[in-house]
């Protein structure tokens, strides 16, 4: 494998658009907000300078971006006068600037390291090394590893009907994340009786182990895949449109785990129990939202309790399984009050 610096011009990166296209492990294209893709632009026009790119150049001749798609982007739809840039307190498209700061645009020249036809797993590992100072989050990290659950987790699970409706924000991967937690626990649970911590550093581990499952594992994972496939099924079954009213992720994933477990016991539930099961849940959100606004005029310690569960290192092993003993007791006491614990 061959390292070279290369200087390109904006004008070239242009031109070479067609060449450049983005590996699936970067992030989504679009993180950076119009004021941050501004200052950019600013930076550009006023010649300071901005950080280099790393590009892979592949055996066709085409390259791939292994970091600076922020960077790309800003400027490739600042020439497109997709948004504006603020000269002299008057927000100018490229297409208004004047001929003189076009060309500066189209003059300033970048650093760009490439590489020649480098391997898939170096590049993955200097993604991540080279976003450590960019605070990447868990789903995008975890979006840079390969492997069987990372197909399962971002194009299958991601892709469910389900999980596509949730009112958690699409943005870095949060469905995913999502989703990959639900599976670490689920295959832990089946697996070891237990719950699993979902830090990156667990979910990674858990990615590796099913990188490429053999034999009975390989067995197990396809058992997991259907059954977690079928419980999200009927999530959407009896949640439907309501579905995108769920937005916070550790409810969400205690509420999977313990639908989860009610299948797991009783089988498929009748439309009326999938109808209780749905009031019990946004019934219990409900009175969670007005405990809280509340403040020290609360009266139900229960719910206070479950809120601290979920707010406070909601991700830890301990956390998930007090919510899930939370849930089994809630749920029995409104089965038969038709109210939540503690009111």
């Amino acid at each position: 494998m061959n390292r070279k610096v290369e200087d390109w011009s904006i004008e070239n990166l242009q031109k070479e658009r067609t060449r450049i296209s983005f590996p699936e492990y970067q992030r989504e294209k679009k993180l950076w907000s119009t004021e941050k893709k501004s200052l950019l632009i600013d930076s550009i026009l006023v010649d300071i300078d901005i950080p280099k790119l790393y590009f892979n150049r592949t055996a066709d001749g085409n390259y791939e971006v292994v970091d600076g798609q922020q960077r790309l982007w800003a400027i490739w739809e600042f020439l497109d006068n997709m948004y504006p840039y603020k000269v002299g307190g008057k927000a100018k498209k490229f297409s208004d600037l004047s001929p003189t700061q076009k060309n500066t645009i189209k003059n300033y020249r970048l650093q760009v390291t490439v590489f020649e036809e480098a391997d898939d797993d170096y590049l993955r590992e200097l993604f991540l090394r080279l976003q450590i100072a960019l605070l990447l989050i868990t789903g995008e990290k975890l979006h840079a590893a390969s492997g069987e659950m990372k197909v399962l987790v971002f194009r299958k699970l991601g892709a469910h009907k389900f999980i596509k409706n949730l009112g958690i924000p699409p943005r870095r991967f949060a469905k995913e994340t999502l989703c990959a937690q639900i599976c670490i626990n689920s295959f832990t649970r089946e697996k070891l009786n237990t719950f699993a911590r979902t830090r990156y550093e667990d979910l990674l581990q858990f990615f590796q182990e099913y990188e490429h499952p053999q034999g009975k594992d390989a067995e197990f994972f396809r058992e997991k895949t259907k059954k977690i496939s079928s419980v999200l099924d009927e999530l959407w079954e009896g949640f439907g449109n309501r579905t995108r009213e769920l937005k916070n992720r550790s409810y969400i994933l205690s509420i999977y785990l313990f639908f989860e477990e009610l299948i797991s016991k009783k089988g498929k539930l009748s439309a009326t129990e999938q109808k209780e099961f749905v009031k019990f849940v946004f019934t219990l959100w409900r009175r969670l939202k007005e405990e809280g606004s509340a403040g020290f005029d609360r009266q139900n310690k229960e719910l206070y309790t479950f809120e601290a569960y979920l707010s406070s290192a909601p991700g830890e092993k301990y956390q998930i399984e007090r919510r899930h003993q939370k849930l089994v007791e809630y749920y029995d006491h409104f089965k038969k009050t038709k109210k939540i614990k503690g009111d």
